[in-house]
């Protein structure tokens, strides 16, 4: 079951804030994007995660293995992410902001690269249509 974007509609969205409790990971990773950039899986394995990593990861979980009822997942001021049974003492945190160290700092470099990539995609995808790429069956130029 892949999650639509209805659970980022304001009322979803403003629900899970302000009781600080998501029923989709995704709805906490966009919290916890916020507050923090990289990440290190808080498990044996200490595997970084970048933001887009992160959003993967959460797509995944959200389509694949929806959580039960009770269960819902929280984000911590710092941005960690963690999974709770339904007690928030029994939580498990999944993810851990990193800590500053070169890799991060290349993580950091790499996404800068990806956003300003997109950046430039979408500005020429802007001028190429006029600026107009609201209407779903016009066929816009690709880059290929």
């Amino acid at each position: 079951m892949e999650p639509n974007m209805e659970i980022f509609s304001e009322e979803r969205m403003s629900a899970a804030i302000e009781s600080g409790q998501y029923p989709y990971m995704m709805q906490a990773v966009v919290v916890a994007v916020s507050l923090c950039k990289a990440w290190r899986a808080d498990d044996q394995t200490r595997e970084p995660y970048s933001v887009l990593q992160l959003a993967e990861y959460a797509r995944l979980c959200d389509s694949q293995a929806p959580l039960v009822e009770g269960q819902y997942y929280v984000v911590t001021r710092e941005g960690a992410i963690g999974l709770c049974p339904g007690q928030d003492y029994l939580t498990e945190w999944l993810f851990v902001p990193m800590e500053p160290c070169p890799q991060r700092d290349e993580m950091m470099r790499q996404l800068d690269a990806q956003i300003a990539s997109l950046n430039t995609e979408y500005q020429s995808m802007m001028a190429q249509t006029g600026g107009n790429m609201n209407d779903p069956h016009k066929d816009y130029p690709s880059n290929n």
